[in-house]
Protein backbone atom coordinates (compact mmCIF):
# COMPACT_ATOMS: atom_id res chain seq x y z
CA UNK A 1 0.00 0.00 0.00
CA UNK A 2 1.33 3.44 -0.99
CA UNK A 3 0.68 5.99 1.76
CA UNK A 4 -0.06 9.47 0.38
CA UNK A 5 -0.20 12.92 1.98
CA UNK A 6 -1.86 15.92 0.31
CA UNK A 7 -0.70 19.50 0.95
CA UNK A 8 -2.85 22.16 -0.73
CA UNK A 9 -4.60 25.21 0.70
CA UNK A 10 -7.61 24.76 -1.59
CA UNK A 11 -9.99 22.37 0.15
CA UNK A 12 -11.89 21.56 -3.05
CA UNK A 13 -8.69 20.53 -4.85
CA UNK A 14 -7.43 18.61 -1.85
CA UNK A 15 -10.65 16.72 -1.20
CA UNK A 16 -11.05 15.98 -4.90
CA UNK A 17 -7.59 14.45 -5.05
CA UNK A 18 -8.28 12.44 -1.91
CA UNK A 19 -11.51 11.08 -3.33
CA UNK A 20 -9.84 10.19 -6.62
CA UNK A 21 -6.87 8.43 -5.02
CA UNK A 22 -9.09 6.54 -2.57
CA UNK A 23 -10.64 4.71 -5.54
CA UNK A 24 -7.33 2.91 -6.12
CA UNK A 25 -6.78 -0.28 -4.11
CA UNK A 26 -3.05 0.33 -3.68
CA UNK A 27 -3.24 3.99 -2.61
CA UNK A 28 -4.14 5.26 0.86
CA UNK A 29 -4.47 8.98 1.68
CA UNK A 30 -3.20 9.16 5.25
CA UNK A 31 -3.18 12.94 5.71
CA UNK A 32 -4.51 16.18 4.27
CA UNK A 33 -3.00 19.57 5.15
CA UNK A 34 -3.99 23.11 4.21
CA UNK A 35 -0.69 24.85 4.94
CA UNK A 36 3.03 24.24 5.33
CA UNK A 37 2.77 24.94 9.06
CA UNK A 38 0.14 22.24 9.43
CA UNK A 39 1.98 19.77 7.20
CA UNK A 40 5.48 20.20 8.65
CA UNK A 41 5.13 18.33 11.99
CA UNK A 42 2.90 15.65 10.51
CA UNK A 43 5.17 14.88 7.57
CA UNK A 44 8.20 14.75 9.86
CA UNK A 45 6.40 12.32 12.15
CA UNK A 46 4.32 10.18 9.81
CA UNK A 47 5.61 7.47 7.52
CA UNK A 48 4.28 8.46 4.09
CA UNK A 49 5.59 7.19 0.77
CA UNK A 50 4.79 10.30 -1.25
CA UNK A 51 3.39 13.78 -0.67
CA UNK A 52 1.56 15.79 -3.32
CA UNK A 53 2.41 19.41 -2.55
CA UNK A 54 1.19 22.64 -4.10
CA UNK A 55 3.86 25.27 -4.78
CA UNK A 56 1.67 28.24 -3.86
CA UNK A 57 0.50 28.25 -0.24
CA UNK A 58 -0.30 31.20 2.01
CA UNK A 59 2.42 30.72 4.64
CA UNK A 60 5.33 29.01 2.85
CA UNK A 61 5.75 27.76 -0.70
CA UNK A 62 5.94 24.05 -1.38
CA UNK A 63 9.54 24.12 -2.59
CA UNK A 64 10.76 25.69 0.64
CA UNK A 65 8.79 23.15 2.67
CA UNK A 66 10.22 20.32 0.59
CA UNK A 67 13.79 21.52 1.11
CA UNK A 68 13.26 21.65 4.89
CA UNK A 69 11.70 18.20 4.94
CA UNK A 70 14.50 16.65 2.91
CA UNK A 71 17.07 18.23 5.21
CA UNK A 72 15.50 16.20 8.03
CA UNK A 73 14.39 13.19 5.97
CA UNK A 74 16.76 12.85 2.95
CA UNK A 75 14.65 10.15 1.32
CA UNK A 76 11.38 12.10 1.56
CA UNK A 77 9.55 11.86 -1.77
CA UNK A 78 7.18 14.49 -3.12
CA UNK A 79 5.32 15.48 -6.25
CA UNK A 80 5.14 19.23 -6.78
CA UNK A 81 1.83 20.54 -8.09
CA UNK A 82 1.59 23.92 -9.80
CA UNK A 83 -0.41 25.97 -12.26
CA UNK A 84 2.93 26.85 -13.90
CA UNK A 85 4.82 24.76 -16.46
CA UNK A 86 7.73 27.09 -17.18
CA UNK A 87 11.28 25.66 -17.23
CA UNK A 88 12.24 27.78 -14.22
CA UNK A 89 9.53 26.33 -12.00
CA UNK A 90 10.12 22.74 -13.07
CA UNK A 91 13.89 23.02 -12.70
CA UNK A 92 13.50 24.65 -9.28
CA UNK A 93 11.29 21.77 -8.16
CA UNK A 94 13.87 19.19 -9.26
CA UNK A 95 16.65 21.11 -7.55
CA UNK A 96 14.57 21.21 -4.35
CA UNK A 97 14.47 17.42 -4.43
CA UNK A 98 11.07 16.76 -5.99
CA UNK A 99 10.55 13.28 -7.42
CA UNK A 100 7.72 14.44 -9.64
CA UNK A 101 6.05 17.50 -11.15
CA UNK A 102 2.44 17.92 -12.23
CA UNK A 103 0.57 20.92 -13.55
CA UNK A 104 -3.03 21.49 -12.57
CA UNK A 105 -3.99 20.85 -16.19
CA UNK A 106 -3.13 17.18 -15.76
CA UNK A 107 -5.95 14.65 -15.85
CA UNK A 108 -6.95 12.34 -13.00
CA UNK A 109 -5.32 9.30 -14.59
CA UNK A 110 -1.98 11.13 -14.70
CA UNK A 111 -2.22 12.06 -11.02
CA UNK A 112 -2.75 8.41 -10.13
CA UNK A 113 0.12 7.33 -12.39
CA UNK A 114 2.47 9.92 -10.91
CA UNK A 115 1.63 9.01 -7.31
CA UNK A 116 2.07 5.34 -8.05
CA UNK A 117 5.40 5.84 -9.86
CA UNK A 118 6.89 8.10 -7.19
CA UNK A 119 5.47 6.01 -4.38
CA UNK A 120 7.21 2.94 -5.80
CA UNK A 121 10.56 4.71 -5.98
CA UNK A 122 10.38 6.18 -9.48
CA UNK A 123 10.10 9.71 -10.84
CA UNK A 124 7.41 11.41 -12.89
CA UNK A 125 7.29 14.60 -14.94
CA UNK A 126 4.02 15.40 -16.68
CA UNK A 127 3.94 16.09 -20.40
CA UNK A 128 3.56 19.85 -19.88
CA UNK A 129 6.67 19.94 -17.69
CA UNK A 130 8.69 17.88 -20.14
CA UNK A 131 7.55 20.00 -23.06
CA UNK A 132 8.56 23.18 -21.28
CA UNK A 133 12.02 21.89 -20.49
CA UNK A 134 12.96 20.10 -23.66
CA UNK A 135 12.18 22.88 -26.17
CA UNK A 136 12.40 22.03 -29.84
CA UNK A 137 15.90 20.58 -30.00
CA UNK A 138 16.61 17.05 -31.16
CA UNK A 139 18.35 14.42 -29.01
CA UNK A 140 22.13 14.28 -29.20
CA UNK A 141 24.27 11.19 -29.59
CA UNK A 142 25.43 11.11 -25.96
CA UNK A 143 23.75 7.75 -25.45
CA UNK A 144 25.88 5.95 -28.02
CA UNK A 145 27.97 4.66 -25.12
CA UNK A 146 24.99 2.58 -23.95
CA UNK A 147 23.89 -0.79 -25.32
CA UNK A 148 20.42 -0.99 -26.88
CA UNK A 149 19.03 -2.62 -23.73
CA UNK A 150 20.64 -0.01 -21.50
CA UNK A 151 19.07 2.71 -23.64
CA UNK A 152 15.65 1.12 -23.14
CA UNK A 153 16.20 1.04 -19.39
CA UNK A 154 17.48 4.63 -19.41
CA UNK A 155 14.40 6.02 -21.13
CA UNK A 156 12.02 4.06 -18.89
CA UNK A 157 13.84 5.27 -15.79
CA UNK A 158 13.74 8.95 -16.77
CA UNK A 159 10.06 8.65 -17.67
CA UNK A 160 9.30 7.61 -14.11
CA UNK A 161 9.08 3.83 -14.24
CA UNK A 162 10.28 1.83 -11.25
CA UNK A 163 12.65 -1.15 -11.51
CA UNK A 164 9.68 -3.45 -10.92
CA UNK A 165 7.71 -1.86 -13.76
CA UNK A 166 10.69 -1.99 -16.12
CA UNK A 167 11.29 -5.65 -15.33
CA UNK A 168 7.69 -6.45 -16.17
CA UNK A 169 7.64 -4.33 -19.35
CA UNK A 170 10.91 -5.72 -20.73
CA UNK A 171 10.32 -9.24 -19.43
CA UNK A 172 13.52 -9.21 -17.35
CA UNK A 173 14.32 -10.15 -13.78
CA UNK A 174 14.58 -7.40 -11.17
CA UNK A 175 18.25 -8.30 -10.74
CA UNK A 176 18.96 -7.85 -14.45
CA UNK A 177 17.25 -4.45 -14.48
CA UNK A 178 19.30 -3.37 -11.45
CA UNK A 179 22.47 -4.38 -13.33
CA UNK A 180 21.44 -2.39 -16.41
CA UNK A 181 20.56 0.59 -14.21
CA UNK A 182 23.97 0.41 -12.50
CA UNK A 183 25.69 0.29 -15.89
CA UNK A 184 23.71 3.28 -17.16
CA UNK A 185 24.55 5.31 -14.04
CA UNK A 186 28.23 4.41 -14.31
CA UNK A 187 28.57 5.13 -18.04
CA UNK A 188 26.75 8.46 -17.81
CA UNK A 189 28.55 9.39 -14.58
CA UNK A 190 25.34 9.83 -12.63
CA UNK A 191 24.69 8.74 -9.05
CA UNK A 192 20.91 8.42 -8.94
CA UNK A 193 17.81 8.27 -11.10
CA UNK A 194 17.07 11.93 -10.46
CA UNK A 195 20.53 12.74 -11.86
CA UNK A 196 19.59 10.73 -14.94
CA UNK A 197 16.48 12.90 -15.26
CA UNK A 198 18.66 16.01 -15.09
CA UNK A 199 21.02 14.45 -17.65
CA UNK A 200 18.11 13.74 -20.01
CA UNK A 201 16.77 17.27 -19.61
CA UNK A 202 20.18 18.89 -20.09
CA UNK A 203 20.76 16.95 -23.31
CA UNK A 204 17.19 17.30 -24.62
CA UNK A 205 16.77 13.53 -24.70
CA UNK A 206 13.08 13.44 -23.81
CA UNK A 207 11.78 14.42 -27.23
CA UNK A 208 11.84 10.77 -28.21
CA UNK A 209 14.02 7.69 -28.34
Amino acid sequence: MIRVALVDDHVVVRSGFAQLLSLEDDLDVTGQYSSAAEAWPALLRDDVNVAVMDIAMPDENGLSLLKRLRAQKPHFRAIILSIYDTPTFVQSALEAGASGYLTKCCGPEELVQAVRSVGMGGHYLCADALRALRGGEQPTQVLDILTSREREVFFLLVKGHSVKEIAFQLDLSHKTVHVHRANVLSKLQCHSTIELVHFALDHRLLTGQ
